[in-house]
């Protein structure tokens, strides 16, 4: 495909502003590719045909950014150099941003291999230029409505975007995701056998009720959570496929999660059974790439988490867990693993509802808060605060937790003095933000974490 002058102006420009970004400290991940895109709408496309080994596109409602970067964990173990959205800028611009950033001033790229995070609803626009070799989709889950629409036409929208020469690593526990590959030339799928909170029963929200072949309701023998799970129609015959991946034995044991894949050992360093599933995706994407399982282990062992993604924090008053919540089925996940760890908590919980969070708030009242009441003796308190914090407050009072343990803080340095004050030496710590409070509770924590570092070496 030739060059044009469009292309050419459209990749400089790029690069003269990564590089103005860079001097004055910023990290410059979408602006060079809004600029660039706006000069030559056709760059992405330009840009994929250097990658010769291959380009892995990583989608899906949750895990997307960990599962991404524990494949990144592993390729870099495996000595293998690739470009990488790593900042989890994962719309057209940040991905564009990315490439641009591989890309030599000659037009030659760095790497001859591209790992890519790409947003759902950004999938048909990016595989409108680019031809992913591999994909990886993780799950679906209802995610800001108001941006995406109902889940029925996000999930269409993908699977009918994707090529049908690109290589799918699937969530075979997952209907709406298991579906993608019943007319697709090669497809590898992933999966569990069971984890120590699987159950028979669930009464957990669950977007894949019904078949998304023939509509009839889908028979579950066990579930892992939300819809994943064992499932089978007893209508049309669509069922769980047979996982070439699946992990056995699996168990939480002394900080790691612990799994077996056939023969071999595995464990990651993170919490929830959700990270199981993000684990394997990355696993089944490096064995198909011919990574072997002792590169594999190192790398899903050496993870450091992304921001915000189960990511600890060390203060003085005690270790600090943040991670971010974006929808019911993750946000039943994460209070699954704080109850998991079987100690009295602290939580802040911190609500926005701005264009990055999804206006439509009302995802809080599909989160079973209840398990929260329901072992209300462990809660000492639960601090609201954001944009929202009356209404995420309001829901955990109609959930059981008594008003007493609930605190309204709109700041957020006095929020987290609070979370940290009297706290006593077997209470754990949890901040649970939308992606606008993200950052900067993140960049408070480091701060502390930082100046405790210093004053802990001066004395």
């Amino acid at each position: 495909m030739k060059r044009t002058l469009r292309f050419w102006a459209a990749l400089w420009a790029g690069k003269i502003i990564t590089m103005a970004l860079l001097v004055t400290g910023k990290k410059g991940t979408t602006l060079p590719g809004k600029i660039a895109n706006w000069i030559d709408p056709e760059i992405m496309r330009h840009l994929s045909l250097a990658y010769t080994d291959g380009i892995i596109m990583v989608t899906g409602t949750n895990g997307k950014t960990t599962t991404a970067n524990l494949l990144a964990s592993i390729l870099r173990g495996a000595e293998k150099c690739f470009a990488f959205n790593q900042a989890g800028a994962n719309l057209v611009t940040g991905i564009t941003g990315a490439l641009i950033q591989n890309t030599r001033w000659s037009g030659r790229s760095r790497a001859s291999l591209a790992l890519l995070e790409v947003d759902e609803a950004t999938v048909p626009k990016f595989c409108a230029q680019v031809k992913p070799s591999l994909a990886i989709v993780t799950n679906f889950f209802r995610d800001q409505l108001d941006r995406y629409g109902e889940l029925d036409t996000t999930v269409r929208m993908v699977r009918e975007s994707i090529p049908k020469e690109t290589v799918l690593v699937l969530n075979a526990d997952d209907p709406l995701v298991a579906q993608f590959g019943t007319n697709h030339a090669e497809v590898v799928y992933y999966g569990v056998e069971r984890t120590p909170d699987s159950v028979s029963e669930s009464q957990e929200t669950r977007e894949a009720r019904f078949c998304p072949l023939c509509g009839a309701e889908l028979d579950y023998t066990l579930f892992h959570y939300g819809q994943l799970g064992i499932f089978n129609c007893l209508s049309c015959g669509f069922h769980r496929p047979e996982p070439e991946i699946l992990a056995q034995d699996v168990r939480p044991e002394e900080g790691l999660l612990q799994f077996r894949v056939d023969v071999s050992s595995f464990a990651i360093a993170l919490q929830g059974y959700y990270n199981l599933y993000n684990a394997l995706a990355a696993l089944t994407a490096a064995r198909h790439l011919g990574v072997n399982d002792g590169l594999i282990n190192k790398g899903l062992r050496g993870f450091i988490p992304q921001a915000g993604r189960m990511e600890r924090f060390y203060l003085p008053e005690g270790e600090i867990t943040l991670t971010l919540v974006k929808n019911p089925t993750g946000f039943d996940q994460v209070i699954q693993t704080m109850l998991g760890a079987d100690k009295p908590l602290r939580i802040l919980i911190g609500i926005n509802d701005l264009a990055a969070d999804g206006r439509d708030i009302s995802w809080l009242w599909d989160v079973n808060f209840e398990r929260l009441g329901t072992y209300e003796a462990r809660i000492h308190q639960v601090i609201c605060t954001g944009l929202r914090a009356e209404d995420i407050a309001l829901r955990l009072k109609y959930a059981g937790v008594s008003e007493g343990k609930l605190i309204l803080e709109h700041t957020l340095t006095e929020a987290l003095d609070l979370l940290q004050t009297n706290r006593g030496e077997d209470e754990v710590a949890f901040i649970l933000p939308t992606y606008t409070l993200l950052f900067p509770l993140r960049e408070i924590l480091e701060n502390r974490q930082k100046k405790a570092g210093r004053e802990g070496a001066t004395t």
